[in-house]
């Protein structure tokens, strides 16, 4: 009798685990609005200029990823996919791996996309950029908020062209939020 019901129970939790779990892997997301996207760089022409600071996620100053979140948190998105769960806080590689859709090709980057790097090739993305646009010449134009990029001292949040793209390790992505 003991043994039924100390299996009945552990059932009982494995069934209560693998719902828990199964909700937790299904977020439904979409990709951001163009009217969303219009926001988001508004307001990195305010913050033009914001310092980089290493872990910074609000206005007194950002990093790299920082800066993104902070744009998606003003735009309503507080919370962030993570191994399967929603956090209020992720990392650039976090961000590629579960908070956007892959883009294979530079030619598909639209405005509001996101380019990640592998600054010391150890297969983690440290560095994110904000796509906005290819001009005529091929430059690359960026916003990021970044301390000593391409050797230029910035520390700061900035509107850039990249450069060397191709000397590096690299990944698009186009944003997906939580569809509310």
């Amino acid at each position: 009798m003991r043994k039924t019901y100390i299996l009945t129970k552990l059932a009982l939790f494995i069934v209560i685990l693998l719902i828990f779990t199964s909700l937790s892997l299904a977020f439904p997301t979409r990709e951001l609005s163009k009217s969303e996207i219009d926001k988001m760089f508004s307001e990195l022409k305010r913050l033009k200029g914001l310092p980089y600071v290493w872990g910074g996620i609000d206005s007194t100053g950002l990093d790299c990823s920082g800066l993104v979140l902070y744009l998606l948190k003003l735009l309503g998105h507080e919370r962030f996919i993570y191994q399967g769960f929603l956090v209020y806080d992720v990392t650039a590689d976090n961000l590629y791996k579960y908070n956007t859709k892959p883009i294979s090709d530079l030619k598909d980057l639209k405005k509001g996309d996101l380019i990640f790097i592998d600054t010391n090739e150890d297969t983690v993305y440290d560095h994110v950029m904000i796509f906005e646009k290819i001009d005529g010449y091929g430059n690359i134009w960026v916003w990021d908020a970044a301390e000593m990029p391409d050797g230029i001292h910035q520390n700061k949040v900035d509107r850039r062209p990249i450069s060397l793209l191709s000397l590096r390790k690299y990944v698009f992505g186009r944003i997906v939020v939580l569809n509310k």
